[in-house]
């Protein structure tokens, strides 16, 4: 003859796996719904802030690698009236 468990057994087992999954979902509840009105009575960040933030540069004088931005206007080769037609030419879109 096999060898009969408890049905106390399995009940305890199964009650303490209940115990531990209202205890997860109660902490979950409580790291995400505790700090939610302290975090939304802060004021709003700045835009300029934001996004040094979101790109992860603390200084915003750091050197990022990027080419500077010069409108043509302020080129001082700018020819009024250079034929760019080539230039149009490689633009696919058009």
């Amino acid at each position: 003859m096999g060898v009969m468990s408890s049905p106390i057994a399995a009940s305890a087992s199964v009650i303490v796996l209940a115990i531990v999954a209202i205890a997860s979902v109660a902490l979950l509840v409580l790291i995400v719904v505790a700090p939610w009105k302290r975090v939304r009575d802060e004021p709003p960040l700045d835009k300029d802030m934001e996004a040094r933030v979101l790109l992860g540069r603390p200084n915003p004088e750091q050197a990022t690698g990027e080419m500077p931005v010069t409108r043509i206007d302020d080129a001082a080769d700018h020819e009024p009236d250079a034929d760019y037609s080539e230039l149009r030419d490689l633009d696919d879109s058009v």
